[in-house]
């Protein structure tokens, strides 16, 4: 794996430091390369605006999560404990976004929408395929459709959106998490953490 330059390494992480605080809208290139004491040419060198930037942080970490999720799937494990692990990331990710970059990831730059679908379909056809083998297996009921399951996940992404129903809970990365049990588990109780 190719090694990144130091200074683009400094600018990626002045801009995960500051997304988390204000979020992608306010951070203007001025601010990034402050922060991470860097010439504005020195960015423009590796990133043509914020929002190749953004594009390209996002594309680390979609890389990342599916690598995640190919060495799960390989694992000899019960697919309920995989979902367990699915929403461990998941709440690993969502806890370390600030509450106006997590704004700003919902409602979505206009810029960074299609690109954003576009992640997010390879990261749910892996998804899809680790569910098929559980529903060859027996571990998930065999007669959920895909494009069901597909139109549930989008319609718990725009509940996701509701500021009123999100501050009802502590934090944004509770809120996530109560989407994302009732998506695996719906009214029964999640299955215990604490159990072998």
């Amino acid at each position: 794996m190719k090694k990144e330059p130091k200074k683009k390494i400094q600018i990626i992480a002045a801009a995960e430091s500051l997304f988390q605080k204000f979020g992608i809208k306010k951070v203007t290139v001025e601010e990034l390369c402050q922060e991470a004491g860097a010439s504005k040419m020195t960015f423009y060198k590796y990133f043509p605006n914020k929002i190749e930037l953004v594009k390209y942080m996002w594309k680390q970490l979609i890389d990342d999560s599916m690598e995640k999720m190919d060495e799960l799937d390989q694992r000899d494990i019960p697919f309920t404990e995989k979902v367990k692990v699915l929403l461990k990331m998941k709440e690993e990710a969502t806890s370390q976004m600030g509450t106006e970059y997590i704004r700003d990831y919902l409602e979505m730059v206009p810029e960074l929408l299609s690109f954003y679908n576009q992640i997010f379909g390879q990261v749910m056809m892996k998804f899809m395929d680790m569910i098929h083998r559980a529903q060859e297996k027996g571990e998930v009921r065999r007669s959920i459709r895909p494009e069901f399951f597909l139109a549930v996940v989008q319609q718990l992404m725009e509940l996701a959106k509701n500021e009123q129903l999100a501050s009802i809970y502590s934090d944004y990365t509770e809120f996530a998490l109560e989407v994302n049990n009732f998506l695996y588990y719906g009214l029964m109780p999640a299955p215990d953490e604490n159990k072998n």
